[in-house]
């Protein structure tokens, strides 16, 4: 009796590809990132404190969308490869923090304002995105 094996997969053709696999799964979520914070902003995020919106008018900035008074941060959020960039008190809004001593209002704790995020669906869609591709890496 002769017994044949044969395999349809072969791991040493993922190890080649996981890398890159792996990476564009990064890239795909930065991008995804970027449009879910975007969308966040513009939908709109927790109502303004009254201090703030003054404080806005004292700017001639408009009173809404939160985070979004000058521009500025906004127009900084992108991708860049795998990473998400924007300027550096887009991660304070998101997290909280206490403003300075020479603050208009020193010394104030100001609560998270997250907004860095992606949506449920574009999570699911990198995740099928990625096992498909180790699926097809996997193939002889």
């Amino acid at each position: 009796m002769k017994l044949t094996i044969e395999s349809n997969f072969s791991f040493s053709k993922l190890n080649k590809n996981i890398d890159e696999i792996i990476n564009n799964s990064l890239v795909e979520f930065a991008k995804k990132t970027e449009e879910g914070s975007k969308n966040k902003i513009d939908r709109g995020l927790r109502k303004l404190k009254d201090v703030t919106v003054k404080i806005r008018k004292h700017r001639g900035q408009p009173e809404r969308p939160a985070l979004k008074a000058s521009g500025n941060l906004y127009r900084s959020i992108r991708h860049k490869d795998n990473e998400l960039e924007m300027l550096f008190y887009g991660k304070l809004h998101n997290d909280g923090f206490t403003t300075g001593k020479n603050s208009l209002i020193p010394n104030k704790k100001i609560d998270p304002r997250p907004f860095i995020s992606t949506t449920i669906k574009a999570k699911k869609e990198i995740e099928t995105n990625f096992i498909k591709n180790i699926n097809k890496a996997l193939k002889k």
